[in-house]
């Protein structure tokens, strides 16, 4: 699908405030979850592409994941370098959203104009020192924990320079489908509770706020990072 053209002018999306989902889910959660949030676009943002070539499918996208739960299932570690990128669109209901910066008559990059959803790939590490999960933390020893969701409060306009609260309304599309997503979440997935041993060899159960889908329950100790770090999932 063809973008608005922008210019070198235009700035990018100023927003602020994050609300932030994060979430492992198996392979046909995320296809309910998809289906639930009703119709929108998925495009890589951020990065050179063909031009035109930068949306990406849903089907595409349940494609990769489903691969990525599969790696998983079977204790085998999924090559982040691969999947990070392929993880970190932006969902948007509207392309109005977005506009095209061209670099040449063949490339582009998409640039991300007004809220959106922004995917990125989610990953998590485990302290000894404060016994506390970190999200987003990136690494050799870090968990690979499905995606991340998310969604500002406050944007400024690009041409009024007037900061304001992203409300569900005609202006702001995307929050509909973000409270969509909030609500899907809450009754499809469970805080994780994480069985940890602490430096003195004791064990814990700990529960953090990144979810774990009900039907991931049955595989999720198959986990390769959490079999390597010595941390289970009390099912």
């Amino acid at each position: 699908m063809m973008l608005r053209q922008g210019t070198t002018k235009e700035s990018p999306l100023q927003a602020s405030k994050w609300l932030e989902s994060q979430l492992l889910i198996d392979g046909d959660e995320m296809a309910a979850l998809l289906d639930h949030l009703g119709p929108f676009f998925l495009f890589a943002c951020g990065t050179v592409c063909q031009v035109g070539k930068g949306e990406i499918s849903k089907d595409e996208f349940l494609k990769h994941y489903r691969a990525y739960i599969d790696l998983l299932k079977n204790g085998v570690e999924p090559e982040a370098s691969f999947y990070r990128p392929l993880f970190s669109p932006a969902l948007t209901v509207t392309t109005d959203a977005l506009f095209s910066l061209p670099l040449s008559d063949q490339r582009e990059i998409i640039r991300v104009s007004k809220p959106v959803i922004q995917l990125q790939a989610h990953y998590m590490s485990y302290s000894i020192v404060d016994k506390k999960f970190h999200s987003m933390v990136f690494g050799s020893d870090s968990i690979s924990w499905g995606i991340q969701f998310s969604y500002p409060q406050l944007y400024r306009d690009d041409q009024t320079k007037i900061v304001e609260a992203v409300k569900e309304s005609p202006v702001f599309p995307n929050t509909h489908v973000f409270h969509a997503l909030q609500k899907w979440v809450r009754q499809n997935t469970i805080p994780t509770p994480f069985h940890v041993k602490t430096a003195v060899g004791d064990e814990s159960v700990i529960n953090v706020p990144m979810r774990l889908g009900k039907e991931c329950l049955s595989w999720i100790n198959k986990h390769p990072h959490l079999i390597k770090k010595g941390i289970a999932v009390k099912c």
